[in-house]
Order: C-alpha cells, then sequence, then structure tokens
C-alpha cells in the first residue's frame, strides 16, 4: 500500500481512479462545478460591494498658474498709462467641476475601502486689449523738421484649461444617527495625471510714419508691420495626492442611497513637460513712400518645461511672476529666480450623489 502523501498510484485500483477523474465527462462536471463556485463567489462577494456615481463642484488654488494670471494683470495695469490704453478681462482660474465614481467594499457595519476614479476640468478665458498711439513734431534746422505718428495695436484671446484624472483609495469610518441617517468620515491618498493646455489667438499692428519736411519738399517715410497666429502650449504632469472627506448618507431604499459630501484636497504638481506651437502670418512695408515690402508664414515647433520666474519690465521698473516654456532654465537678463513650476488643485469640493448596494 502506497503512502498517504505519495503522489504516485501504487495499485489497479488506484489507476483506474485516475483514469475516470481524466475522462472527458469528470473534467466537464469538474469545470461545471468550479464554474457554480466562482458565481457564488462573486454573488456573495457583491452584497459586499456599492458604487457611487456624483457630480463635484470644486474651489482650487491653482499655484503658479494663478500666479502667473496676476502677473500679467500686474503688468499691463501698471503700463497702463498715457499714452498706453488697456482693456483686460482675463480672471484666475479657480472654479472646477467634476464627475466621478467609486466602488467601495464593506468590511464591517462601521468602515468600508473605496477605489475611486474622476474626471476634473477647470477653464478660464478672456481677452487683452492694448494700444498705443503718439503724434510728436521734430524741428533739426529749417531745412529738416516734420512730424511723427506712430500707432500700436495688440489684441490677445488667452485661454487655461486645466485637466486631472485621480485614482483614488480611501478608507471610510460610519457614524450612525438616526435609522436612515450615517455621518462618515473619510481619509485616503491618489495618484493624478494632469494636463494642461494654453492657446491665444494674437493679432498685432505697428504703424510708423515721418512725414518730413526737407528743404520745402515733402517725403514720407513709413514703417508698418502686422502679425496674425496662434500660439499653444500642452504640457502634462503627475503626482501624488492626498484627500479628506465628510458628508452624510441617507437611505431612500433598502440599497440606494443619497450622499452629501465635502473634500478637502492636497496636490501640486511639478515638472510639466510637453509641447509649444506658434504659427502665424506676417508682413512688413518699410521705406520712402513703402518702396519695400515682404510678407510671409511662419510655425514654430519646440519642447521643453513650464518654469516660473521673475520678469524684470524696463518699462515699468518692476518684476512679475511669469511662468516660461523653454528646454533649459530661462537665463536671459529679463528673468530671475527661475524654478519649475508648480501648479495645485489644493481647495476643496462639494459632491451630491447616490449610493447602490450591489
Amino acid at each position: 500500500m502506497g503512502s498517504f502523501c505519495s503522489t504516485h498510484p501504487t495499485s489497479k485500483t488506484d489507476l483506474s481512479r485516475l483514469a475516470y477523474l481524466a475522462s472527458p465527462n469528470m473534467k466537464s462536471k469538474s469545470l461545471l462545478l468550479l464554474l457554480g463556485f466562482l458565481v457564488f463567489s462573486l454573488h456573495a462577494q457583491a452584497l459586499e460591494l456599492s458604487l457611487k456615481l456624483y457630480p463635484a463642484l470644486s474651489r482650487v488654488d491653482g499655484g503658479d498658474l494663478n500666479r502667473n494670471i496676476q502677473g500679467w494683470k500686474s503688468y499691463l495695469e501698471d503700463r497702463n498709462q498715457s499714452p498706453y490704453s488697456l482693456n483686460y478681462n482675463l480672471k484666475e482660474l479657480h472654479g472646477f467641476w467634476g464627475f466621478g465614481a467609486e466602488l467601495a467594499y464593506v468590511l464591517s457595519s462601521r468602515l468600508s475601502l473605496a477605489l475611486g476614479i474622476e474626471f476634473l476640468t477647470g477653464q478660464t478665458e478672456g481677452k487683452i486689449l492694448s494700444s498705443l498711439s503718439k503724434q510728436e513734431n521734430y524741428f533739426n534746422s529749417p531745412e529738416d523738421f516734420g512730424t511723427i505718428f506712430s500707432d500700436e495695436q495688440s489684441s490677445q484671446q488667452p485661454k487655461y484649461r486645466l485637466q486631472s484624472i485621480p485614482l483614488t483609495l480611501t478608507i471610510y469610518y460610519y457614524f450612525p444617527i438616526v435609522t436612515r441617517l450615517n455621518f462618515f468620515l473619510g481619509c485616503g491618498a491618489g495618484y493624478y495625471w494632469a494636463r494642461t493646455v494654453y492657446r491665444e489667438n494674437y493679432k498685432y499692428n505697428f504703424d510708423y510714419r515721418d512725414e518730413k519736411n526737407l528743404s520745402g519738399s515733402l517725403v514720407e517715410f513709413i514703417d508698418r508691420y502686422s502679425s496674425s497666429g496662434t500660439y499653444s502650449e500642452k504640457t502634462s504632469s503627475g503626482a501624488f495626492g492626498l484627500q479628506a472627506k465628510g458628508g452624510l448618507e441617507i437611505k431612500i431604499r433598502k440599497r440606494f442611497h443619497l450622499i452629501l459630501e465635502a473634500q478637502i484636497r492636497r496636490i501640486s504638481f511639478s515638472g510639466w513637460k510637453g509641447k509649444k506651437s506658434d504659427k502665424y502670418t506676417w508682413s512688413h512695408t518699410w521705406g520712402y513712400w513703402g518702396a519695400y515690402s515682404d510678407s510671409g508664414s511662419v510655425e514654430e515647433v519646440d519642447e521643453g518645461k513650464v518654469w516660473m520666474a521673475e520678469f524684470r519690465s524696463d518699462e515699468t521698473g518692476k518684476s512679475y511672476p511669469r511662468l516660461v516654456f523653454s528646454e533649459q532654465e530661462p537665463s536671459s537678463p529679463l528673468y530671475s529666480k527661475a524654478k519649475l513650476a508648480k501648479i495645485s488643485l489644493n481647495g476643496f469640493s462639494l459632491r451630491l450623489g447616490i449610493r447602490i448596494y450591489l
């Protein structure tokens, strides 16, 4: 007789049993039995699962993205004095909307563990109009005098969009209040994928005319330039973040609950990388009576990172925070204190959703 632990048959009976177990009929029965066990197990586990669906409204800090918008506003306002004229209406990016789903496993009557995914998006856009108009008379001699006219017009339509997809893990603890009402607290962490898209349509016109009187003869020198195009940046980043939340769960039916929730989020992205492109057309006319002219179209594409630097303006004598897209750290005399930009989604959100117990 063979050993109990032996893996080899030691008798004719053992061989017969193995042959039976290996038969097609027994294989089918074993497979059906295994499938039945899996279905039963999944059904039993499904009773411990719940699915939460919700829309969300968020207010976030924005980090260096909003510092850049504020920096541009301050610079243009400081420059907005005669002979300049300015109209600026670009607002900072704080408001976000989103939609999410969360699959939770009930550990006990008080505890549950949830895996969630969410889509967040925020956008701000505006228009910036700037103009400069000057007229200056000059007198060099009775044979050389005249009037210079200069007119400069620029129009920009900037648009920022920030999107993120967080994958989160949260543990919840429930405090029963009354039969159909629970208060809960949750905390956890997640990984966030994010991307920014900046797009700006722009136009620029410069018109310079020098009407000279040379020894009684009128001569006009012209320098006229115009361009229009679209500039864009697309960058992405990823980072780990933390979240804490609290709210109320109201039982409407046995498996259908209403959720009211508030969440605080801490997440900051750095190391933004991507591409920029600048596509525009231009025309230039210059010389006495506009004797020369040229025109063309240009498309420039480059890769790099997003930096936050201090921009020094010779016109105002002040420095302003500004985002700079560059492959290397900006080293121009105009920029100082450059570092990799940090854009954050730090803030809070309100959610009104439903929870379905499966």
